[in-house]
């Protein structure tokens, strides 16, 4: 009778496969454990966390009306005014009806929230420049920094924000021209930068005629006293809605009730109501 040699490494092989069969069969399937978040996502979330730990201690957090959770434990997404989505900020608000009585700067690490689509700071008592490097946070919708003590020029940067619909500068300290990279902000449509220091628009005619694009432009070049004569307001108009993308209430199909939604303004820089008697509407 012939025998056929057996290879020693086949012979190996037959048996593993064997011992797995008998573990399935025993055990069912083999489940693959579940991904956790990438080592990438972690660190990105550390650096965001750290940045809004920069904004607390450059803002004076422990004088914050409210600081539920800040600094604590406790994901982000639970800390006062701050949202996140897959561990994520996406949106940090502390202006509140009346602010949340931030005192101090806005700091530079604050770019690094990357995700963010919403910055509502407005209504507070935040002082020095405008970071450079707002400008990195490109998922910006809503910038909203009025109602502070900023100073200084408006950073070129902010022509990076490209997703960028509104921007609010009001009422602060600021001065200088505006940038003329606001031009590369393809969805922008309001804009309002009065009650400043002397903050300007460029009188030139490509951005003259860009200014006449936005939906809602309001500028006094930092002389509260006057009646804002340089200012633009021209409402969307879209039919059948019942509120315009701005907010407007629909007096009719195709028209809104002019300044429904406006700011109460005075010749106070520093004074002025919202809508519905809350600050955070400017």
């Amino acid at each position: 009778m012939l025998r056929t040699p057996i290879n020693p490494r086949a012979a190996v092989a037959v048996a593993a496969l064997g011992v797995a069969a008998l573990a399935m069969a025993a055990c069912g399937p083999t489940a693959l454990a579940p991904a956790g978040p990438s080592p990438t996502d972690e660190v990105s979330a550390a650096v965001e966390r750290d940045a809004l730990v920069a904004l607390y201690n450059a803002a004076g957090g422990s004088g914050w009306t409210n600081t539920t959770n800040w600094l604590g434990s406790e994901p982000v997404g639970t800390w006062y005014g701050v949202e996140t989505e897959n561990g994520r900020v996406t949106k940090l608000d502390l202006c509140g009806p009346g602010g949340n009585n931030l005192r101090g700067t806005i700091p530079p690490e604050l770019g690094n929230l990357t995700h963010a689509r919403e910055l509502r700071l407005s209504n507070n008592f935040l002082t020095g420049t405008i970071p450079s490097t707002l400008g990195d946070m490109t998922a910006l919708v809503i910038l909203r920094l009025s109602g502070n003590a900023l100073s200084g020029p408006v950073p070129a940067e902010l022509g990076n924000l490209s997703t960028l619909w509104e921007l609010r500068l009001h009422r602060n300290r600021l001065t200088g021209e505006l940038p003329r990279t606001l031009m590369n902000l393809p969805s922008l449509y309001r804009l309002r930068i009065e009650d400043n220091a002397g903050l300007c628009a460029p009188a030139d005619g490509d951005f003259q005629e860009w200014l006449g694009s936005l939906d809602e432009f309001e500028s006094d070049c930092g002389t509260p006293a006057q009646a804002r004569a340089g200012s633009l307001y021209r409402p969307m108009l879209v039919a059948g809605a019942a509120h315009g993308p701005l907010g407007f209430a629909a007096a009719g199909p195709g028209a809104y009730e002019a300044a429904r939604w406006l700011h109460a303004f005075t010749t106070s820089p520093t004074s002025g109501q919202g809508v519905n008697g809350t600050g955070c509407a400017s």
